[in-house]
């Protein structure tokens, strides 16, 4: 192990937990709502921040549709989306030794940070990180380079010496853009095109300690 060790930050949806089946039957729901259910698969719209795939799903919308189908999508989220979610296999094991080797660790995630607290909580999860980071509807920009900006700031940690651990390529991006590593998971939603763009790859979360203990 060396002796200096580096912030983890990971992404929550895809990369913590599998939260596809609560996010994509809350946008199944209101989609159909409005008689929009013809949009193909749904995937491309877990990890983005809602305040860019409801420009998406409405691009000649007005302002107060788009924000009306984001409000629609959180309260059912808010009401039980949430709770359709299960931590993916070996991703407990790797935080719990993770912390115990000394790792300083963080989330960083596209979703609003009271349900990241609330799902991180709910899984027992939330007391193994220093900080947990989602995004707040007063921010003016919702991008995940300016979220994982404001994590390094805050908290103090250099760029050079952390990993960012992520499944899309929006973590990825966000990585690369504030000068930190960044490692994709493979058990996530990414496809091997995104997977591409990290510094390092991990097929399980087992393989991580020796990506970051290098």
């Amino acid at each position: 192990m060396p002796p200096f060790l580096p912030a983890l930050i990971f992404d929550l949806d895809g990369t913590l937990t599998d939260s596809k089946p609560g996010i994509l039957g809350c946008l199944r729901q209101v989609l159909d709502q409005r008689g929009m259910g013809n949009q193909g698969s749904l995937d491309r719209f877990i990890g983005p921040p809602v305040e860019q795939w409801v420009i998406d799903l409405l691009p000649h919308g007005s302002e107060a549709e788009q924000t009306a189908l984001a409000r629609d999508y959180r309260a059912c989220y808010d009401r039980e989306g949430w709770a359709n979610n299960s931590v993916f296999p070996g991703v407990e094991e790797l935080l719990r030794s993770l912390q115990a080797a000394g790792y300083p660790l963080y989330v960083c995630t596209s979703k609003q940070q009271h349900f990241a607290v609330r799902i991180l909580e709910h899984f027992g999860l939330a007391p193994l990180f220093r900080a947990i980071y989602g995004d707040k509807a007063e921010y003016a920009d919702h991008s995940k380079p300016l979220l994982l900006g404001r994590l390094l700031e805050t908290e103090g940690i250099d760029a050079g010496a952390a990993w960012m651990i992520g499944d899309r390529i929006h973590d990825l991006e966000a990585a690369a853009a504030n000068g930190v590593r960044s490692i994709a998971a493979g058990w996530g939603y990414g496809n091997v095109e995104e997977q591409a763009q990290a510094d390092a790859f991990a097929p399980i979360p087992a393989a991580i300690p020796a990506i970051v203990g290098n």
